[in-house]
């Protein structure tokens, strides 16, 4: 320790000072992702979120809450409406909330059923949630938020569409293969409200839950026991003798030679600019698969009746061929079925696990020549080649190899393993009931497994897989793992956030009648999936409780949920950027710094806009290619980035007119005090940029 008040003293905590700092500039920097553009607007901009409505049945609401209020002596309830609709339904540890609670039980019990009785627009009706009605959002910011996300058609998407699509995309994500199209992105709620999350989460999923159900089943019911009756379609069952999930067992079987021979990257025609047509990536796909099936057709009997089983047993067939050691040995293992499976065969049923074991015997009898096949059907080679395009065993065996492209034959079993694996988590996904009405609404009849395929063909599953493979393996830090060991840790990944669990949270079913003012008040659970909220929920069956990190990794996936909602908790310290780009301060903070820490939570490195922007300027060049893509579009930005620009290009920022862009959302009420408060905190950000020199443009001229 130095006493100050002499020369000496002072020069010597010159020197000590000097040299903490320069030993902590070699370990930390600010470097300013905002310096990184021309403009310092990095790629941060703030949109206009649209007009919100005001509807007169939120203000019917507002004046029946308001009421409530001035009766139970717990003061003003703007702030309240202004937040979420259906509060009395949702709160939980609120002020206003316990006084209900207590007062519909005391002497004030008899005044608040009166006043509930007249005021249908403040409640949820839980009879219209049975039925599946549409219910109204009932908050100008709900209305908003859920206009630009399953009102957009989000609804009928199980992932994100790829940010470089190895063809153009079809069915429901054909909208979203053109420019206008690749602006969507998940987003980020914050909120300074507890209740608002749980308002998001519940009402969101509800109503992205209804319009599947809906498009397929006509009077669909919300109970649970209606739920369970729901027929999951992609199963392993046997009867009177006869396996009927071999075709499924097809979409597992992770094919060595489909994934290596017929890779959609290599075999998309480039242009230079944009991907190919469906039409022409599987017509190439078809040919080479073609190539692949003619010794093995040739020994079959061209007579009789088309044998259906040919759908599963060529991929079988064809491992056999070009890779025979390695097809017996990964199919004659005696742990196979309990690997492939994880434990998770028809929750624990016993006939469900003997089904499982019998399908995959049926696999090895077809290697031992125990089973004859008949005639291939006619459209063989074009069920061969979409399951080779985007079959989840085969796109999760080829994006596990995309990141290890040369595994040895001692670690490819292992590999071969967490694709299965993976595969099977896919399946989980497809046979959610929502999914699966969604899926079958889509198209014309057909055998379900088949609508399965070409939803995974039409929402390139494999160029979807091989972006997260890439993001994964960077955020999980597994570049000086061995081969196996990043697989694995890639698989569990992968599975944790594909079978994140639905969730439910709590809420009240308030009823009221108005002649003899009696309230009653039930608790409920209403599903989450589509949307969440950052913390502990409860899974559907009552098994296990969600985590934060379970939620946070199955947000940061190409995966459901679409919309994540948190208070301050999820402000600081957190990744939300791999597959969002827009976030919602649904409250504005009180300070810049706040507004700064939530929007850094989506502006971090190979964010999802950036990796659009990537993919739009050099996705022409790496189509047709090898190996992962994503490597060579970064390699490509390093090459042509500007030398004033930085290690930040093309990482961090990555600029790109009329491209992607971070977008802050502010959905303020029209003549509410968030218009004034925001434009005070655009000028108090400005002022709080210029201390250390690096001020917005657009906020520094707004300010002067």
């Amino acid at each position: 320790m130095y006493l100050l008040g002499n020369g000496e003293g002072e020069e010597t905590l010159g020197r000590v000072k000097g040299d903490l700092e320069r030993r902590l500039r070699r370990l930390m920097v600010r470097t300013e992702r905002l310096a990184a553009s021309p403009d310092r607007n990095g790629m941060l901009e703030t949109a206009d979120p649209g007009p919100l409505r005001v509807e007169t049945g939120d203000v019917r609401g507002f004046v029946a809450l308001q009421r409530i209020g001035r009766l139970l002596a717990t003061g003003d309830t703007l702030e309240y409406w202004k937040a979420a609709p259906y509060l009395l339904n949702f709160m939980d540890d609120y002020k206003l909330k316990r006084e209900f609670s207590d007062g519909i039980r005391g002497p004030r019990g008899a005044e608040l059923g009166r006043q509930l009785a007249s005021a249908g627009e403040m409640l949820l009706s839980w009879e219209d949630v049975l039925r599946y009605s549409a219910i109204d959002p009932g908050n100008a910011r709900l209305r908003a938020l859920a206009r630009d996300t399953v009102d957009s058609g989000a609804w009928r998407l199980v992932w994100v569409p790829p940010s470089l699509p190895y063809y153009r995309s079809g069915g429901p994500y054909a909208e979203y293969a053109h420019p206008e199209g690749r602006s969507f992105t998940k987003r980020l709620v914050f909120s300074s409200w507890q209740v608002v999350p749980k308002v998001i989460a519940a009402l969101l999923s509800y109503e992205a839950e209804r319009l599947m159900l809906r498009s397929f089943e006509e009077n669909p019911d919300y109970t649970r026991e209606a739920r369970q009756r729901r027929p999951r379609l992609l199963r392993f069952d046997h009867r009177d003798g006869r396996l009927t999930g071999m075709p499924v067992l097809g979409l597992l079987y992770p094919s060595l030679t489909l994934a290596r021979e017929v890779d959609p990257l290599t075999l998309t025609p480039p242009d230079g600019s944009a991907p190919a047509s469906l039409d022409e990536v599987l017509s190439a796909v078809r040919n080479k698969v073609e190539q692949l099936l003619a010794p093995i057709r040739a020994g079959a009997d061209a007579d009789g009746q088309e044998d259906d089983s040919w759908y599963w047993a060529a991929p079988v067939l064809l491992d056999e061929a070009h890779y025979p050691q390695l097809a017996r040995r990964w199919l004659e293992r005696r742990d196979l079925a309990a690997t492939w499976a994880g434990g998770d065969v028809e929750a624990g049923d016993e006939e469900g696990q003997t089904g499982w074991l019998l399908h995959v015997d049926q696999m090895r009898r077809l290697l031992r020549g125990e089973i004859e096949l008949k005639r291939p059907p006619a459209d063989l080679g074009l069920v061969l080649a979409r399951n080779a395009l985007a079959g989840p065993g085969v796109a999760a065996l080829r994006a596990l190899m995309r990141v290890s492209p040369m595994p040895s034959e001692s670690t490819l079993d292992e590999v071969r393993d967490v694709a299965a694996r993976v595969a099977w988590t896919f399946r989980s996904l497809f046979n959610l009931p929502e999914v699966t009405a969604m899926i079958r609404g889509l198209d014309a009849p057909e055998p379900y497994w088949r609508q399965v395929l070409e939803y995974c063909v039409h929402g390139n599953l494999q160029s979807v897989l091989d972006e997260y493979v890439h993001v994964l393996r960077e955020s999980l830090g597994l570049f000086d793992k061995a081969q196996v060991d990043t697989a694995r840790e890639l698989g569990k990944a992968i599975c944790q956030a594909v079978g994140l669990r639905t969730v439910t949270v709590g809420v009240d079913d308030i009823g009221a009648d108005g002649s003899g003012g009696t309230v009653t008040l039930e608790p409920r659970r209403m599903r989450a999936r589509f949307a969440l909220r950052f913390g502990a929920d409860r899974s559907e069956d009552g098994s296990y409780d969600t985590r934060p990190g379970q939620v946070r990794e199955a947000f940061n996936s190409p995966f459901w949920p679409f919309v994540l909602a948190t208070t301050s908790v999820g402000q600081e310290g957190l990744d939300f950027h791999p597959y969002c780009h827009v976030v919602v301060h649904w409250n504005l903070p009180s300070n810049p710094v706040d507004l700064e820490q939530r929007e850094g939570r989506i502006h971090r490195y190979k964010g999802h806009a950036v990796r659009k922007n990537l993919a739009w300027r050099y996705g022409g060049d790496v189509l047709g290619g090898s190996g992962d893509p994503w490597e060579a579009m970064f390699a490509l930005g390093v090459q042509d980035r500007q030398p004033e620009d930085g290690d930040l290009v093309p990482f961090w920022v990555c600029v790109l007119e009329g491209g992607a862009r971070i977008e802050r959302h502010v959905p303020a009420v029209p003549l509410s005090r968030e218009v004034e408060r925001l434009e005070s905190l655009r000028r108090s950000l400005a002022v709080y940029r210029m201390v250390f020199g690096q001020p917005r443009q657009e906020e520094l001229l707004t300010y002067l």
